[in-house]
């Protein structure tokens, strides 16, 4: 099996878990805020399987968001519960997506090759564009974030459609 902080994983992301992601972000947006979801995902052979979009109770405003220690708590027992890890974490930006010093300090997903992608304009963009409109940036090391290539991003990320 592979780890998790394997530079190479591959990721398969269902389709209806962009959509849930951006209408969540979208929500957020209406009020003037950021917000953060979790994938929880399988770890399989050679890649991870996003499982769910996962919705942590949150506190945010216009520029952060953060999630309370007692709901990292209860996160760190659902996954656990469920056999599940939690590979990737997505937030939103007002406008540009990239990743602050806030973001590099604050992150959900903490080990090595961690990934964290940033939405822009609160995840008003079209869902078939998700990767190429979002930033996605990598784990190097402590709160140093690499951003990823467009060519890391189209061989690592793979987009599965209803019922594959």
């Amino acid at each position: 099996m592979s780890s998790i902080a394997d530079p190479n994983l591959l990721y398969k992301v269902p389709k209806r878990v962009i959509g849930e992601t951006l209408r969540f972000l979208r929500s957020q947006g209406t009020r003037g805020h950021e917000g953060v979801i979790l994938w929880p995902a399988t770890l399989e052979e050679n890649f991870c399987t996003v499982a769910e979009c996962l919705v942590p109770r949150q506190i945010t405003s216009r520029r952060m968001y953060r999630i309370p220690d007692d709901e990292v708590f209860r996160i760190i027992e659902y996954i656990a519960d469920k056999n599940l890890v939690i590979p990737i974490q997505v937030h939103s930006h007002p406008c540009e997506a990239f990743h602050s010093e806030t973001d590099d300090e604050r992150a959900f997903v903490q080990h090595t090759n961690g990934i964290s992608i940033v939405v822009p304009d609160f995840g008003h963009i079209d869902p078939d564009q998700f990767f190429n409109m979002a930033v996605v940036y990598s784990l190097v090391e402590g709160t140093v974030w690499r951003e990823l290539l467009p060519s890391e991003i189209s061989h690592r990320f793979h987009l599965q459609e209803p019922g594959i």
